[in-house]
């Protein structure tokens, strides 16, 4: 019964853990690593690494020692500290307290990414008068204007497209490397691009400069970190119906 109750608990601690978002990553020192010399080694080590990981995801002060000794009772099946009751409680405590970690720590990224953008932005249109803001609130330079049909939600658009940073680091591009773009115009594509492509004529060539709410946002994808503001290039060649 205690086995599978602190079975369950660790699972419950895991699965809490996951949901937040990361506060500070643990980075891995490979350079004197323990050795591994079976699966079940190497299983163990990852398994104890995310446990590790997750909980530092929740932002919440922890004791280390008390948490090895927690781990090491439980796996021998030794005599809890706690009830069950009492168990069950701190695990939602936990939940509650995560929960406000990630809060306070969204909100502090928030007002920094609002003011770095605000500085950004401010500098983008000081420097080059060619770019204007759009009613969304992100920002746009056209490059060449076209002719052909408008871009609208429910239409086919063919383009290629460079993704950078603004320090002009590119993290994806199919100008050259990729074949070009067939994409459906809906709400499937970021919040920014979206209404960028909307505002598009075939033909068109624009460069957007997206604030990270209407990128990425708060979790990044792939290669892109959380509160990133993004810069596309998009060369629009047709725009056809499904």
């Amino acid at each position: 019964m205690k086995k599978a109750l602190l079975a369950a608990a660790v699972l419950c601690i895991i699965g809490i853990t996951t949901s937040c978002t990361p506060k500070d990553k643990i980075t891995v020192d490979t350079s004197k690593a323990p050795e591994l010399r079976t699966q079940a080694d190497s299983l163990s080590w990852a398994l104890g690494f995310s446990i590790a990981q997750n909980i530092a995801n929740t932002g919440i002060e922890t004791n280390q020692d008390v948490i090895l000794q927690a781990i090491f009772t439980t796996l021998n099946q030794k005599q809890q500290p706690l009830t069950q009751q009492q168990t069950y409680q701190l695990l939602n405590e936990l939940d509650r307290l995560a929960f406000i970690a990630q809060t306070k720590n969204h909100e502090s990224q928030m007002k920094e990414t609002q003011a770095r953008e605000e500085a950004y932005f401010a500098d983008l249109l000081s420097k080059n008068p060619n770019v204007k803001k759009s009613d969304k609130g992100y920002y746009y330079e056209v490059l060449q204007e076209g002719k052909g049909r408008k871009g609208d939600i429910g239409l086919v658009a063919l383009f290629d497209y460079r993704g950078s940073f603004t320090n002009g680091q590119v993290f994806d591009q199919t100008y050259g490397n990729n074949d070009t773009v067939r994409h459906l115009i809906d709400e499937s594509i970021m919040p920014g691009l979206l209404d960028g492509l909307c505002n598009m004529r075939a033909g068109s060539t624009y460069r957007f400069y997206f604030p990270s709410e209407l990128a990425f946002g708060a979790k990044g994808t792939d290669g892109i970190p959380p509160y990133s503001t993004v810069i596309y290039e998009i060369a629009l060649y047709a725009v056809t119906d499904l």
